[in-house]
């Protein structure tokens, strides 16, 4: 068996890369970590953190995930991180995920917070979702 959180990450980001609407605004640059000089705009960073949230017959897990986007130039790049991130967000909320090994029983965004890096030219968003998934 496969660590749930370690397959919501690996489906999220491949079904990131094949949305088209989150394409239209970073192309093919959704990685799980960022490369050194990485353009801009792009979507990295599938950080976890996991609950276990067992039932009885049931193992599970109810799992935050934290997906980072980052943008730089243009004209505002606070609203082309909320513009990322709200792509991100209508990607993901309530998808059906299917995980290879365990079983997504939901995925639901819950909010996003858009902030300047520490640069000041950074627009960086950080959009959370909830996820509970059961091993099977």
């Amino acid at each position: 068996m496969t660590s749930p959180s370690r397959e919501l990450v690996l489906c999220a980001r491949d079904w990131l890369l094949n949305a088209a609407n989150v394409a239209a605004l970073v192309g093919n640059r959704v990685w799980y970590r960022a490369p050194e000089n990485a353009e801009f705009p792009h979507v990295a960073n599938f950080d976890t953190f996991g609950l276990r949230d067992d039932a009885t017959c049931v193992t599970g897990e109810e799992i935050t995930l934290n997906i980072h986007v980052w943008t730089r130039g243009g004209m505002d790049p606070l609203q082309d991180a909320r513009s990322i991130a709200f792509e991100v967000a209508r990607a993901l909320h309530n998808h059906p995920l299917a995980l290879p090994s365990n079983r997504l029983v939901t995925l639901d965004h819950r909010g996003d917070r858009v902030f300047y890096d520490r640069d000041d030219l950074t627009g960086h968003g950080v959009v959370e979702f909830r996820a509970i998934v059961q091993s099977i």
